[in-house]
């Protein structure tokens, strides 16, 4: 039994040194947010052959 504690005294030991309090909290990112983003305008490739009228097989 005094073994079992001392291993339980053990391990709380070594979590609370793990632990470091001089860390500051993460701030969440408060910058401007651009609710319009762009867009791209030409989404569709451009056809490499040109426009070209469709031919009816």
């Amino acid at each position: 039994m005094k073994r079992f504690f001392l291993l339980l005294v053990l391990a709380a030991v070594l979590a609370l040194g793990a632990c470091d309090n001089n860390i500051e909290p993460m701030k969440a990112n408060t910058g401007t947010i651009n609710k319009n983003p762009q867009v791209d305008q030409a989404a569709r490739p451009e056809s490499t052959t040109g426009d070209q009228p469709a031919t009816v097989p």
